[in-house]
């Protein structure tokens, strides 16, 4: 029989090792935070394929459907999946209190008491279906980014925020016809752009975040960046990548370059710009070159018989195909199968093509695990102060913008956030 006392979410500290202090109670049994957190990223990562397939909760897009998100993605690991930290949920036949303070590293986020105000702030962009039907990329990356600015803010659980932030965007965009890939996203990046966004509310940081991870061009150069890390012996999900913003003034080394992306190492991270906007004759290897983007990456490269041979390095070639884009094999094959499906007539070709399509789908399905788990073991790998830095030239940090925007400070008087500055261990993914 469940005890209505108060619990907790952790289980008692036995040890003086840190790994062992502050375990979050789990169906595991896990008393070891190490062990615990490789083993929620395995299943974790298999419930998110179930939604990004469509066999996840359903919803308007709401707290209730942020909530079964959190719930379907978090069930075999938290009693408490689903459950806000203003509520008082049931954990191991005791009742938790509310966490009303949070805080991580130097980022204190919404006070619990206020959440309920903090959430419906947060769906505000999305809350009338027609705002978001037919509209571009980049204005779907505008108000994707500031429901994902406004629900890392507020912090809604316990545990799981990061993950259950993403898939509920990536659901958004599936739902108006954008594929939001957050594999390009590296955990620098979307920490750098947590960090700005609770600091200030007027930075487009995590909108110039989602239109990377949403906008054809710019994840085709997203993609490229990747690649040329790779290549170069770099985990890329160790670095801050992002695309070239119009305007932006570049200083850096081409890494690697065709006619329509150029890679580049800067002092504040890698970027991908336009290889339109950078000159037809490129400086050598162990050069700088200076330039200010122009591109809105509306179109992308400039002409192959301008570029001139040899210089800079060629791009790195193809790799593994991303969470994403396996998804898109997934459903282009099915179709392909409905559509030979209509033209047959004989129950014994049908059930030959159920096969081949059983086969293929469990084969698609078999990879796209297997690369869901490859990122989310990546994502949570070494914590960002103990990271070596890069072997690249320059030290990976997050390009600042020199719009007038990016450089503002106010507060969010609405939900009552203070213009605080925290370090770069605020996101959790």
């Amino acid at each position: 029989m469940a005890d209505d006392s108060s619990g907790s979410y952790t289980y008692p500290n036995t040890s003086d090792d840190p790994d062992r202090q502050d375990v979050l109670r789990n169906k595991f049994g896990i008393r070891s935070n190490s062990e615990l957190r490789k083993a929620e990223y395995r299943v974790t990562a298999h419930r998110i394929t179930e939604i990004a397939a469509g066999h996840g909760p359903t919803g308007n897009f709401d707290q209730t459907h942020l909530k079964a998100i959190h719930a379907h993605i978090f069930q075999d690991v938290y009693e408490w999946a689903g459950h806000t930290r203003n509520e008082r949920p049931f954990v191991d036949g005791q009742r938790v209190e509310p966490i009303g303070a949070m805080r991580k590293g130097g980022t204190e986020f919404l006070h619990g008491s206020r959440l309920q105000m903090g959430l419906n702030e947060a769906f505000k962009p999305i809350r009338s279906p027609d705002e978001l039907r037919g509209v571009t990329p980049e204005q779907f990356a505008e108000r994707a980014g500031r429901v994902l600015a406004e629900l890392n803010f507020v912090h809604p659980f316990r545990e799981g925020n990061g993950r259950t932030q993403e898939t509920f965007i990536a659901e958004l965009g599936r739902r108006y016809g954008h594929e939001v890939d957050f594999s390009l996203i590296s955990k620098p990046r979307m920490i750098e752009a947590s960090i700005e966004t609770t600091a200030n509310p007027a930075s487009p940081a995590m909108q110039h975040l989602v239109d990377d991870a949403t906008h054809p061009n710019r994840a085709e150069a997203m993609r490229a960046a990747f690649r040329e890390l790779s290549a170069q012996g770099e985990n890329p999900l160790l670095h801050d990548v992002r695309t070239a913003r119009a305007g932006d003034r570049l200083v850096g080394q081409v890494i690697g370059h065709d006619d329509r992306v150029a890679v580049l190492v800067t002092e504040n991270g890698i970027v991908a710009a336009d290889r339109a906007d950078l000159p037809p004759r490129l400086p050598g290897n162990d050069q700088e070159i200076a330039f200010t983007a122009r591109s809105d990456f509306s179109q992308l490269g400039r002409p192959a018989e301008v570029i001139r041979e040899g210089s800079a390095a060629p791009l790195a070639p193809s790799v593994p195909l991303t969470p994403v884009e396996l998804r898109r094999a997934i459903a282009d094959a099915n179709k392909a199968f409905d559509r030979i499906e209509s033209t047959l007539s004989g129950d014994s070709d049908k059930q030959d093509l159920a096969g081949a399509r059983e086969e293929i789908n469990s084969l698609l399905n078999k990879r796209l695990d297997e690369a869901r788990i490859a990122q989310a073991q990546q994502q949570p790998a070494t914590p960002a102060e103990e990271r070596h830095p890069p072997k690249l030239a320059r030290e990976a940090r997050t390009p600042r913008a020199t719009h007038e925007s990016e450089r503002s400070r106010g507060s969010d008087k609405s939900t009552g956030r203070d213009a605080r500055r925290g370090n770069r261990d605020e996101y959790e993914r």
